[in-house]
């Protein structure tokens, strides 16, 4: 049996790798850059007794899902767990940004999980029990100025979980949505959530290896939604009692100072 993580190179994508290998699953990691791929399987093996396949590959591309997939047959990959967490964040205005940038988004967090949960769906649903876990995010609750791409990619990540939950009710196979505030995985995260100063750093941030254990061990327990972190879950809870537009517009000023901090790097 083998935990297929797509983006499983870096950042929230790693940390579940690891916290998947800690309790004994084979991986299969799928990602973008040759290099980070073959430092995180060779990590993971050094440390874990688990077996670790890799398949380099751009989800970008229209044919990529159905690659993976002939991959793991041509392999005899046998996979009970799907982990959709590959994605692509970003703050821009989006009058000024280009059509690269806004089908990059729609075409690795929207069409990549969709038709690569569709292909492996079958495959999953042979087994006693099978799980789906979606790397979603807070984004997903509102719409978010400078990265209205972006946030609608994601709450069409957290509906569709919901909806095909919905419809895998009572079979072998749950699915799970974790929504993340910001993670330091990278350069390009670290100077966005800097620009959000101490408070949001100190008590809204959250290690993505905090975040992979949590996202696991709700995933195993066919928890639906998951939102890592108590004052995250107090901030959609209390954005529910304010009219829509003040804290879109506090938000708005917010991400603003991202995009400006974004420009000048």
């Amino acid at each position: 049996m083998y935990t297929l993580i797509t983006g499983g190179s870096l950042g929230i994508g790693k940390a579940l790798a690891r916290e998947c290998a800690g309790r004994g699953m084979n991986l299969l990691l799928v990602a973008r850059h040759e290099a980070e791929l073959d430092n995180a399987s060779r990590e993971i093996r050094e440390e874990f007794s688990v077996r670790v396949e890799t398949l380099q590959i751009d989800l970008r591309a229209p044919e990529a899902p159905q690659k993976v997939l002939d991959w793991c047959r041509r392999e005899g990959y046998a996979v009970n767990v799907l982990m959709n967490n590959a994605g692509v964040a970003g703050t821009v205005k989006f009058e000024t940004s280009t059509l690269e940038y806004s089908d990059e988004r729609i075409l690795v967090n929207v069409r990549a999980l969709v038709l690569l949960t569709r292909l492996v769906l079958p495959e999953l649903k042979t087994h006693p029990r099978a799980y789906i876990l979606n790397t979603g995010s807070m984004s997903a609750y509102y719409p978010i100025a400078y990265k209205s791409v972006y946030s609608a990619s994601k709450a069409f990540v957290l509906i569709f979980s919901r909806a095909l939950n919905e419809e895998l009710r009572g079979s072998q196979v749950s699915i799970t949505v974790v929504n993340p505030n910001g993670v330091r995985t990278n350069t390009g995260t670290h100077n966005r959530i800097d620009s959000h100063g101490r408070l949001t750093k100190r008590f809204v941030i959250m290690e993505a290896e905090e975040i992979a254990a949590i996202a696991v061990d709700k995933m195993l327990k066919g928890k639906l939604v998951v939102v890592p972190g108590f004052v995250n879950r107090v901030i959609i809870f209390v954005s529910r009692m304010i009219p829509r537009g003040i804290w879109q517009r506090k938000a708005s000023n917010i991400f603003r100072k991202e995009l400006l901090e974004e420009q000048s790097v």
